[in-house]
């Protein structure tokens, strides 16, 4: 069986410590499920936020805050359409507890 899951690609920033998030290494991939604990919850944020954060130069947007936590949240919470890098993580997966499979012939 083949297992799809959408990841979230992880740049960790040095230093982060606006809210608590999981560690990881420097690069990789978190897997996005509901079963995420509070710190991948709260990395995942984190990188959203991080990947929208661009300086509203020439758009509708009002101007970035100047406190640390408003302005790494300013894309996040003011752009119309937001974006983060990530995939489509496939995988084999065992299914032990599927009964057996079916197969078809031509006749």
């Amino acid at each position: 069986m083949i297992v799809l899951q959408p990841v979230l690609e992880i740049h960790a920033p040095d230093c982060f410590a606006l809210w608590p998030v999981a560690e990881y290494e420097r690069y990789g991939f978190l897997p996005l499920s509901g079963t995420l604990h509070p710190g991948e919850v709260g990395t995942a944020v984190m990188r959203i936020a991080n990947c929208n954060d661009i300086d509203p130069e020439g758009d509708d947007r009002p101007p970035r805050p100047t406190d640390p936590l408003g302005s790494f949240l300013h894309g996040l919470l003011t752009m119309d359409v937001l974006f983060a890098s990530g995939a489509v993580a496939a995988a084999l997966a065992r299914a032990l507890d599927l009964p057996a499979p079916v197969v078809l012939s031509k006749s």
